[in-house]
C-alpha cells in the first residue's frame, strides 16, 4: 500500500495531556481519527472528513481535499493543532 503524503503536514492534540502528533498522510489521520481522537466523533464534519479519508485514499478526491477536511473536523472538535 503506497501512503499518500501531504505536503504540510499538521500537528494536532491527542487524548494525553501535552502529548501532540505529527499527520502528515491520509493513512496517518485516518489513524488518529480511529485511535487518537480526543474530540467528540459524533460531529458532522467528522463524519466527513472521515469518509474524505476513505475517498483520497481509494483515489476518488484529492489527498488535500480530505486534508482540509480532516482540519475542519478538529476544528469542529475543538482540537488544538497547527500548520507546519
Amino acid at each position: 500500500m503506497t501512503l499518500q503524503w501531504w505536503t504540510v503536514p499538521v500537528t494536532i492534540e491527542t487524548r494525553l495531556v501535552g502529548r501532540y502528533v505529527t499527520i502528515n498522510s491520509t493513512e496517518k489521520a485516518a489513524e488518529y481519527m480511529l485511535e487518537k481522537w480526543p474530540g467528540s466523533q459524533n460531529g458532522n464534519l467528522f463524519l466527513v472528513a472521515k469518509q474524505a479519508l476513505i475517498d483520497a485514499h481509494e483515489g476518488k478526491i484529492p489527498t488535500q481535499e480530505a486534508r482540509r477536511a480532516f482540519l475542519a473536523a478538529a476544528e469542529e472538535a475543538r482540537i488544538f493543532f497547527f500548520n507546519q
